[in-house]
């Protein structure tokens, strides 16, 4: 297990004084990466060799959002490697060890000049490491998310620079974000899940829609040629 210990700043809170969700999926994201970095497998190594991790869906369970300066604990770890997939879970924790959220995500490998997955090997994944991870009470979906058939159409827009991550693509976070623009206002996401179909870049139209079933809030984002780039899935 790898973590690292914060503290909810001002920056990283909604007008309840609550840590919001993009800034939640920030700090899972940057667990990931430092675990990366630790294990030599960082930013770095990826610019020399072209390879690298690419976070293909996530979901998250949120039990209590953290509050404005409270310290927090953020975990990791792998909890397993199938060729080209990795398979790796979350929590975030407050200072009595209570777990505040927890997430599950898939990642797959790839060679970045050649465009492809490529299997994982025994070295990474021994400086990973294996965890059994916790036991989580609650039952993350494993079944892809449907686009809906009746997702209300909204005004495209264009991906600029602040959207781009190192790999000039749109950071997955971003899509977040975008996403929960079209969420209702007074809407407190209590579960996530996302996918994270194609890469995004630079000048790259996004048309968004938006569907609501029982409660289940369905946005997606994809090109005029119907390309999917996200769709995720929002309910309390």
């Amino acid at each position: 297990m790898y973590s690292f210990d914060s503290r909810v700043r001002f920056s990283e809170v909604n007008e309840a004084g609550e840590l919001s969700l993009v800034a939640m999926i920030n700090y899972l994201q940057d667990c990931a990466g430092f675990h990366g970095e630790d294990a030599g497998y960082g930013v770095k190594w990826t610019k020399e060799t072209g390879m690298t991790w690419v976070l293909t869906s996530i979901q998250v369970h949120v039990i209590r959002y953290p509050r404005y300066g409270e310290r927090i604990r953020i975990e990791t770890w792998a909890i397993d490697f199938k060729k080209c997939f990795g398979y790796r879970q979350y929590a975030i924790r407050d200072e009595e060890g209570r777990i505040l959220v927890m997430g599950n995500a898939n990642w797959v490998y790839m060679d970045l000049k050649a465009g492809r997955p490529v299997s994982v090997s025994e070295e990474q994944q021994d400086a990973y490491g294996k965890d059994a991870g916790l036991a989580f009470e609650y039952d993350f979906n494993s079944k892809k998310i449907r686009r809906p058939k009746d997702g209300e159409r909204r005004k495209s827009f264009f991906i600029t620079e602040d959207k781009l991550d190192t790999n000039h693509h749109v950071n997955n976070v971003q899509y977040v974000r975008m996403a929960e623009k079209y969420l209702p206002a007074d809407f407190v996401t209590g579960n996530m899940r996302a996918e994270f179909r194609a890469q995004a870049r630079l000048d790259d139209e996004i048309i968004p829609s938006v569907a609501e079933k029982d409660g289940v809030f369905t946005v997606v984002l994809e090109s005029p040629e119907k390309d999917l780039y996200f769709i995720g899935e929002f309910s309390r």
